[in-house]
């Protein structure tokens, strides 16, 4: 307001009858200029509180075009304004407009903006006052001035008081910002409406003439994007083209670390978008690497996204993995539980129920077959929500799962979690067996024992011989102990020839010498998954069926290679002995010269190596020795075997063979290697040959004699098999003669009825 300051402790002016009247026109020019003052007040505030109004509707109308703040900033700047109207309306409005105006006040007023009144308006109020009177002076002159004042206020113009120009200018600022307001109301009816809406808080955006969207929000109220630590994200933006709307030529994006570091960039403009075929223009930003949270904002035209948010989270991990096994009936196991990291191996047709628990809440998996091609059913759970579980069905090949989660930030593994499923698949019966105590050819009588061990990892249920006679069908004849679930069998029956059937006492087979048989020992399993059964096999074994005095003439050829064997053994060993005694006994002469010393050094290198050489071969005789003494025995065996044994035959060549030969090999060879070996340790320390060697070298001659003794029984068994093999020839010689009489009787018969 452009008046001068008025005293605010003045009083007002008093109703009362006055000792001197105060003059009419000076009575109402006071009274005009009270409300044209209280008027000025009046509009001055009004206009004060429009401009604080109108500014602050133009100015939260651009904040929130601009920015689109969060309906809690636009409650905190709607209660500044409101504050602040509220101080321009108490502060410029009702504490002046309510204000007491004193006529003395306004009497000052008017005299200091009226120099010609010469305080005679001053005067005359004072005059008037009954305060005042009794110091007053002369009434006829008081009377005069207030005749003056009268006078003088009727030329005086209330204009002068005023300053009209600041109230012109907020009316008008104020009277332009409401036009304004009513102006864009009335032609933007929409806009206008929009904002009284965000002006109640809505949360519905601005339209704008370009429109940019963030792909993979699908909601437009949403601001964080989850990125996988460490990975790179490319930022896709879409200008919208259609319904109006147009691409910004360029997007720029700004953004904030989380460490208070600023940046700016321009993002990459994808190809040209045209109207009808595309939905809009396409924008790229790549972040590489991205380890920790960032904020940006996208502009692009009249278009701003703020407060964007990439936050960083863990990828989706396996942290633990659990099958329960269900396995197959023929295994006989019981249900299991088997922890997995990355590989498990199942039997044959098990089933199996795989729990596995992720290190976050999943939202999708899935499981592919690469080798099938299919995906597997999977389930999530929902409480907890880390966890998943689908069922797996081992067959015969080996599979590869590749399992992919997305989790519920859409976070993806980034390759897929492999779990390798290797199917143990079921194996026949192992049967690692032989006969024993027989040879390639067996009489008809004969019993064939098997040694070795059949083997299967679940337990076998049946095992039995298969055999075949020359080329009949094959037949198989049962075991008399059945395993019985058993996964090692030791104990191998015997095939015995000569078996009869136990209710017609008749032989189950009737083989002839020249016949052939081939004979194999077979087992099964549990297995039951397929059609064909799973059987083990041992190989094949082809006997040959021969006659009695056959099989002694191979088993006498046998006995004759093992003699020249042991004839070899014998002459080694008498070497062995001679060796011994070439051994020198007298130590060095201590003053000998040079030459004597060199010989003497030469005949202790020359001892050295008789009596290494001896030792070594008493070591290889003696394994020698017991591979004889084992040969006579097989042959005792095979005859005990073939039933053609005698107990002459046996004592002649176990009990005067085979055991002294095996006495010889583990005992009296034995004590000869360990004297010589003694022998050799005495030599090394002392460096000269003053050594015991008198018992070594009886040992050996003990050693050769006994085997000198067992050569000769050889030698008598030999003539004692001639013998044999001489009457077997007189016997064949007597039986072919009697086929030939017997063929020359049949041909004489034949030939007397022809004569008939």
């Amino acid at each position: 307001m452009a008046l001068t300051p008025i005293d605010e402790t003045c009083l007002t002016m008093s109703t009362a009858s006055l000792p001197i009247p105060i003059p009419k026109p000076v009575t109402r020019k006071v009274s005009l200029l009270r409300w044209l003052i209280r008027l000025y007040v009046l509009v001055e505030g009004i206009a004060s509180i429009l401009l604080v109004l109108g500014c602050a509707f133009w100015i939260g109308l651009a904040v929130d075009w601009t920015f689109e703040p969060v309906p809690a900033i636009r409650v905190a700047i709607w209660t500044f304004v409101m504050a602040l109207t509220l101080y321009v309306a108490v502060r410029f409005l009702v504490s002046r407009t309510f204000r007491r105006l004193p006529d003395s006040s306004l009497a000052l007023l008017l005299e200091r903006n009226c120099p010609e009144l010469d305080e005679s308006l001053i005067t005359t109020l004072e005059a008037a006052d009954r305060r005042r009177s009794s110091s007053l002076g002369n009434p006829q002159l008081l009377q005069r001035t207030g005749e003056v004042a009268a006078l003088q206020v009727r030329q005086i113009k209330l204009r002068r008081i005023f300053r009209f120009h600041p109230l012109l200018w907020k009316t008008g600022l104020a009277a332009t910002l409401l036009f304004s307001i009513l102006a864009f109301a009335f032609l933007q009816k929409d806009a206008f409406g929009f904002w009284i809406n965000r002006m109640a808080l809505s949360e519905v955006p601005w339209p704008r003439r370009v429109q940019l969207a963030v792909l993979g929000l699908e909601n437009p109220n949403q601001r964080i994007i989850k990125v996988a630590r460490d990975d790179d994200f490319e930022l896709q933006v879409n200008a919208s083209i259609l319904q109006g709307h147009v691409a910004p030529e360029q997007v720029e994006i700004r953004y904030r670390l989380a460490d208070g570091r600023r940046g700016r960039d321009t993002m990459t403009k994808v190809g040209e978008g045209l109207v009808g075929r595309d939905d809009g223009q396409r924008f790229t930003y790549s972040f590489r690497n991205v380890a920790a949270d960032l904020e940006f904002d996208l502009i692009g035209g009249d278009d701003r996204l703020r407060n964007l948010k990439l936050q960083v989270v863990e990828r989706p991990q396996i942290v633990s993995m659990l099958f329960e096994c269900e396995f197959p009936e023929y295994m006989q196991r019981s249900a299991q539980s088997i922890p997995v990291s990355g590989r498990i191996e199942l039997p044959e047709g098990s089933t199996a129920l795989c729990l596995a628990r992720a290190n976050k809440p999943l939202k999708e998996v899935s499981i592919y077959d690469p080798v099938s091609q299919q995906e597997l059913p999977v389930t999530v759970s929902q409480a907890p929500p880390d966890q998943f579980t689908f069922e797996l069905q081992s067959g015969l090949a080996d599979q590869v799962l590749l399992i992919t989660m997305r989790d519920s930030d859409a976070i993806q593994n980034r390759e897929p979690y492999r779990v390798v499923v290797s199917a143990i698949v079921d194996q026949p019966p192992e049967v690692s067996v032989l006969p024993r105590g027989i040879s390639t050819a067996v009489t008809p009588q004969a019993t064939i024992p098997f040694g070795g061990e059949m083997l299967d990892e679940y337990g076998m249920e049946e095992t039995w011989f298969e055999y075949q006679i020359d080329q009949a069908p094959p037949e198989r004849r049962t075991f008399a102990s059945q395993p019985a679930g058993r996964r090692r069998v030791t104990e191998i029956d015997r095939f015995d020839l000569a078996e009869t059937d136990s209710v017609s006492n008749q032989r189950l087979l009737s083989l002839q010498p020249g016949q052939q048989l081939t004979l194999s020992v077979k087992a099964r399993d549990a297995y039951n998954l397929q059609a064909e059964p799973h059987i083990g096999s041992s190989q094949r074994f082809s006997l040959d069926i021969v006659t009695t005095s056959e099989l002694r003439a191979l088993l006498e050829k046998r006995e004759l290679g093992l003699r020249q064997r042991f004839e070899a053994i014998y002459e080694k060993m008498v070497g062995t002995a001679e060796l011994l005694t070439r051994i020198e006994t007298e130590p060095a002469t201590p003053q000998a010269d040079t030459s004597e010393e060199d010989e003497q050094e030469r005949r202790r290198e020359r001892d050295r190596l008789r009596l290494s050489g001896a030792l070594q071969n008493v070591t290889q005789l003696s394994f020698e020795t017991l591979g004889v003494a084992d040969g006579f025995g097989d042959i005792v065996l095979e005859l005990m075997n073939n039933r053609v044994d005698t107990e002459e035959l046996r004592q002649r060549l176990e009990g005067g063979i085979a055991d002294p030969l095996r006495e010889i090999a583990t005992q009296q060879m034995t004590k000869l290697e360990s004297l010589l070996q003694q022998l050799e340790s005495s030599f090394a320390e002392q460096g000269d040959t003053k050594l015991p060697l008198a018992p070594a070298r009886a040992q050996a001659e003990a050693v050769s004699e006994a085997m000198k003794e067992v050569l000769d029984r050889m030698l008598e068994l030999e003539s004692y098999n001639e013998l044999v093999e001489l009457l077997r020839g007189i016997l064949d010689e007597q039986q072919q003669l009697e086929d030939k009489t017997k063929e020359l009787r049949r041909e004489k018969l034949k030939g007397l009825l022809d004569d008939e």
